[in-house]
């Protein structure tokens, strides 16, 4: 339990300030986008493949 609360308070610490804010926006939107492009890139490579099994 004291874990969690250290965690939750050091996010808390780190994003109290606006610039702060935009930068962790900006990293977690990257690596969704990034993830994003990822599974489509498989999904399409995967149904490719099917194509050229069957």
């Amino acid at each position: 339990m004291e874990r969690i609360e250290e965690s939750i308070n050091t996010i808390t610490r780190i994003l109290k300030t606006n610039k702060s804010r935009h930068i962790v926006g900006g990293v977690l939107l990257s690596m969704s986008l990034f993830f994003g492009g990822l599974a489509v890139t498989v999904l399409t490579i995967k149904k490719e493949e099917n194509e050229e099994n069957e």
